[in-house]
């Protein structure tokens, strides 16, 4: 099977199949998770270092994700209500799941199955239930991988079969449902499955289609999966898919080109991945409407990583020095998210950004001042409590308008490059509901 991105890293989009980099860049780019591990370290693209651009604006403020004793971690997935879940290394060198609250100073290490040394966490709801992979191999891939969910303190194998072939579970909803990948028919097939209670439901491959390779990556909470699957007639190429909540599979189309993986859906149905342009080179892409639209990019090729309800995206792209970069793209507007922190003043590098909740917190994995491979977790500030003295009330409209009225840059609420009347609307909206 093809796949857009190198196989020696971790599920694409945290599942078993790698995210960062297609092939036609892979080998100028770092994987994810990265790791400074002699199997698997991350290279410094085609340039000569990094290149601190100009801060537009300190916006987000960082906290790191703590390690588990060892030297590495990194960020997966976010919950609306402040779960942080990825991994790190222990003492010991071993890749383990780790689950944490925002605020917290230290990680909780989640275990992993029985007869098998790693593990990774991928994606939390808000009860802080947990969905991830398990592997005898450190890079979590293979011919040994496991999916699990972790809940009320106890870590459950979802595949019955115990085939463990590049499987993983990927998305869990706030209903319970959890989506991932299993061998349901042995050695040479993987199918993407949801799963609640009982038997992991096989969901539809392609009508025709006889390679039986499918991977599904999100879940949302109207019980819909995205994915990607092998093309009918063509297993060596991946089409972005959606299910319908029923388990039909549709095609989700691409840029042009052939290639094109979905990897997140919010509430509404905007799903975010990746497509080829009919030139070969990837872009992030949304898909909505039925149709797909290219995100654009600061530099090279760009992947989108995950959407929230408010329709802010997050991933990464390649600058042109073959460097990540985690970036958001807010109102629209694409950031590099090394410009929206004071990358310079703290010393991080964000590399890929892979989760972003309904308070627009983002999370992923960057170098610390130190050159160590850490998670992150951004916080932008709250938006409607416009005069930041802690509380969500009257004082904050009358320094929004005394502000909005001289055209001061920071009442650009919706961040479309204008200060309108857009921003008035999206500013109520925050303020009367008591939201950031």
């Amino acid at each position: 099977m093809k796949s857009l991105f190198p196989k020696t890293s971790v599920l694409a989009a945290l599942t078993t199949v790698a995210i960062c980099g297609l092939a036609s860049v892979a080998s100028a780019q770092d994987v994810f998770p990265f790791t400074d591990s002699p199997d698997g370290g991350p290279g410094l693209g085609s340039g000569d270092g990094w290149e601190d651009l100009a801060v537009i604006a300190p916006m987000y403020s960082l906290d790191a994700v703590p390690t588990l004793g060892g030297t590495e971690s990194y960020a997966t997935g976010i919950s609306n209500n402040g779960w942080v879940v990825g991994g790190a290394k222990t003492v010991a060198g071993l890749n383990r799941a780790l689950r944490m609250r925002i605020g917290d100073t230290a990680a909780q290490e989640l275990g992993t199955l029985p007869n098998l040394a790693h593990s990774s966490a991928y994606a939390v709801n808000l009860a802080g239930d947990v969905v991830g992979v398990a592997s005898a191999a450190s890079n979590l891939y293979g011919s040994s991988a496991e999916p699990w969910v972790f809940r009320n303190g106890q870590m459950t194998n979802l595949d019955p079969f115990h085939y463990g072939v590049y499987a993983a579970a990927t998305g869990i909803n706030d209903g319970g449902w959890v989506a991932g990948t299993n061998s349901f028919r042995g050695t040479g097939t993987v199918e993407s499955f949801k799963w609640k209670t009982g038997s992991p439901i096989n969901l539809d491959d392609f009508n025709g289609d006889q390679c039986h390779i499918s991977y599904a990556m999100a879940i949302n909470n109207r019980g819909m999966v995205v994915g990607y699957s092998a093309a009918v007639g063509a297993c060596g190429d991946n089409r972005a898919v959606s299910y319908t909540a029923a388990g039909q599979i549709r095609d989700l189309g691409t840029l042009g080109g052939t290639n094109a993986q979905a990897q997140a859906i919010n509430y509404f149905g905007d799903i975010v991945g990746v497509s080829e342009l009919s030139t070969g080179q990837n872009r992030a892409t949304i898909w909505t409407g039925g149709a797909a639209s290219n995100l654009g990019t600061l530099g090279g090729a760009s992947f989108a990583m995950g959407i929230n309800d408010d329709g802010v995206i997050i991933g990464y792209f390649l600058d042109n020095r073959n460097q990540q970069r985690a970036c958001v793209w807010l109102g629209g507007q694409m950031f590099d998210l090394n410009t929206l922190v004071n990358s310079t003043g703290t010393g991080w590098r964000l590399l890929i950004a892979t989760g972003v909740n309904a308070s627009g917190q983002i999370v992923g994995q960057g170098r610390n001042a130190a050159g160590q491979l850490r998670g992150f977790i951004l916080t932008p500030p709250c938006r409607s409590d416009y005069n930041r003295d802690g509380g969500i009330d009257g004082a904050d409209v009358a320094s929004f308008f005394d502000s909005w009225s001289a055209g001061l840059p920071d009442t650009d609420i919706n961040l479309d490059g204008g200060i309108d009347f857009g921003d008035v609307g999206m500013f109520f909206d925050l303020w009367t509901n008591g939201r950031c």
